[in-house]
């Protein structure tokens, strides 16, 4: 029998700067014109709208959590609710918010 087809690339790892390249990225937030991307190598800013990252993150387990942001779900390390409010706390310590918007889809998807 065939082998099973192995996942397409996901198409957004290639935008990242060289000195990011292979790095595990655990968030991409939006700053202005620009994205901050956030990996286990560090950060850096790239110029493109998040609504076009996320579409290209396809493939990558992950969601948006705020308008302006999108969370790879193997980077959450806890969830902190308060407030009537949700904050992510990631692998490298960063908190991410979690808009009402987003908080059902998260939470019936098992994030906490």
């Amino acid at each position: 029998s065939p082998a099973p087809a192995s996942p397409p690339p996901v198409r957004f790892l290639d935008r990242l700067p060289l000195k990011l390249r292979g790095a595990t990225l655990y968030a991409v937030q939006a700053e202005d014109h620009y994205l901050r991307l956030h990996t286990d190598r560090g950060s850096d800013l790239i110029l493109m709208r998040l609504s076009d990252a996320v579409e290209e993150l396809e493939g990558l387990e992950g969601a948006r959590t705020h308008r302006s942001w999108w969370v790879a779900r193997s980077a959450v390390r806890g969830v902190d609710r308060g407030d009537g409010r949700a904050t992510l706390t990631l692998e490298n310590g960063l908190s991410v918010p979690v808009s009402r918007r987003y908080a059902r889809t998260l939470r019936e998807a098992d994030w906490w």
